[in-house]
């Protein structure tokens, strides 16, 4: 039996970020995640975050009130309210480097003229718009937030038997009022890209 196309168990994982507004790379024309240079002009804006956890994958969150059912006299469910989202993906960074303490440490700055990185006393999250490809075999699936608000989330895990963590969290916000919070793609084919659904 030959496997749904539309499924995807995402074995391996990349993650871009780029300044806030970076538009989505053409995926129309086949997509390699693992070299940003073919991408197109897009691609020399777009630079990877590096490795990420093997174990704890990266998570998708949203949080909110749940609909509330208002009802009248006459219709005790008459409609539901909807309430706001907000959506977040928390990312364990596994490479330490500049950019990484960046957006765990809440800062612009990067290493001294000592070759160290100055922690802040007062962080800031860092926004940069954000690319996440899930990838099975040859297909894929992309997620694209054109802005997104970076901090730590929890502790650097130093585990002697694993990857040292670091866990930030990428919260979703709006660009500007025109543009949605964000975008994702079907599953679709590395090599053919994304094409457009028939009319």
């Amino acid at each position: 039996m030959a496997d749904d196309p539309s499924v995807l168990v995402p074995g391996t994982g990349y993650i871009y970020v780029a300044p806030p507004g970076t538009a989505l790379p053409d995926l129309s024309k086949g997509f390699d995640p693992k070299d940003s240079t073919k991408w197109g002009p897009e691609g020399l804006t777009w630079k990877s975050i590096g490795n990420t956890s093997l174990d704890n994958g990266i998570e998708m969150s949203v949080d909110g009130d749940e609909p509330e059912v208002l009802g009248s006299w006459q219709n005790k469910s008459l409609k539901t309210t909807d309430p706001g989202k907000t959506y977040a993906v928390t990312i364990n960074l596994s490479d330490f480097t500049a950019e990484s303490y960046k957006l765990y440490y809440g800062t612009d700055k990067g290493l001294d003229s000592k070759g160290l990185f100055s922690i802040p006393t007062s962080p800031t999250a860092q926004n940069r718009a954000l690319m996440i490809a899930a990838v099975d075999g040859a297909k894929a699936v992309v997620w694209h937030y054109p802005k997104t608000s970076i901090i730590g989330a929890d502790a650097v895990t130093m585990d002697p038997a694993a990857l040292g963590e670091m866990p930030v969290k990428a919260t979703v916000v709006a660009l500007n009022q025109s543009t949605p919070l964000g975008s994702v793609t079907p599953v679709f084919d590395l090599a053919t890209g994304l094409k457009a659904p028939a009319a």
